[in-house]
């Protein structure tokens, strides 16, 4: 459990416990699910940039309560993220194959938790690039069902001491592997009606300093067509963890994170336009806020 009067001593452990802390490694997330995300596309080249806003004052425990830094302050975290996603589909096989890669830069802000004082993370964030296979596909229903593989990459900017003091890291500073089923649905034909869903699995790898536990997230995204251009619906997300993580010595309990919000798509014939809010419901050992996303793709 967190507890503010703890705070010079588990510092650390309050930190190192805010798995969502890091945007980029959260959500399909690899990145946040969109609509109509998992259909089939033809063979080709596809171009994603994702800005991501997230404005999270308070840090929970894992009864819900705040906590505040040693000074009295509360943890402030504000977030900046630019993400850019190549990713290429092809057929083989007699089957549909793709790769990607996430390349985060931006900036964190949150107070340091041992003294109170604002401090920032800016740079790269943590890469991920991996494979995907379509297993099975219904073009009538527009029902697709793919698996996708995450390799995350320990690039982003970090600090020891600002991880040891209780301020803010882009970075995990350890592998982890993000294990993605996606299902993607229309119902039936020529229907209105878009759902898309992920199921993420994500397996950690420790170091000698960092143990994290491994972590399940469940998204959904409803849609519905008003035009031809113009979609709008509603999404959410539910994280927690599997096991608790102990980093640097210090235990840390297991996370929980329930969010959601509304989201509208604009979509063109080469280019599409999607903005999302998502309040967080509920947090449990991580922080609580709210996020703006925007999406914008291009087909070459």
């Amino acid at each position: 459990m967190i507890r503010g009067g703890e705070m010079k001593r588990t510092g650390l452990g309050l930190l190192l416990s805010i798995i969502f802390i890091c945007i980029f490694c959260s959500g399909s997330q690899a990145i946040v699910l969109d609509f109509y995300d998992n259909v089939a596309c033809p063979p080709g080249f596809y171009g994603l940039a994702y800005y991501n806003f997230y404005d999270a004052p308070k840090l929970k425990d894992d009864s819900g309560e705040n906590v505040k830094t040693a000074t009295g302050d509360d943890f402030d975290m504000t977030m900046h993220v630019l993400s850019l996603r190549p990713v290429v589909y092809w057929k083989g096989l007699n089957t549909l194959w793709a790769f990607n890669a996430v390349i985060p830069f931006g900036q964190m802000e949150a107070r340091n938790l041992t003294t109170g004082e604002k401090e920032r993370s800016t740079g790269m964030g943590d890469v991920l690039i991996g494979p995907a296979v379509f297993l099975f596909q219904h073009e009538k229903s527009m029902t697709f069902l793919s698996f996708w593989e995450f390799v995350s990459v320990p690039t982003g900017d970090y600090s020891r001491t600002r991880a040891i003091e209780g301020g803010p890291n882009l970075g995990y500073k350890y592998w982890y592997l993000q294990h993605q089923l996606a299902f993607a649905t229309s119902f039936a034909e020529k229907s209105k009606v878009s759902y898309d869903m992920n199921v993420n699995y994500f397996q950690k790898f420790s170091t000698s300093d960092l143990k994290p536990g491994d972590s399940m997230e469940f998204e959904g995204i409803l849609g519905y067509g008003i035009t031809d251009s113009i979609r709008v619906g509603a999404y959410a997300r539910y994280w927690f963890d599997l096991q608790g993580s102990t980093n640097y010595d210090v235990d840390a309990d297991k996370v929980k994170i329930f969010g959601a919000g509304p989201s509208i798509a604009y979509s063109k014939e080469k280019w599409g336009l999607n903005l999302r809010y998502i309040y967080d419901f509920e947090a449990e050992n991580t922080t609580k806020g709210s996020q703006v996303w925007l999406r914008f793709n291009y087909s070459f």
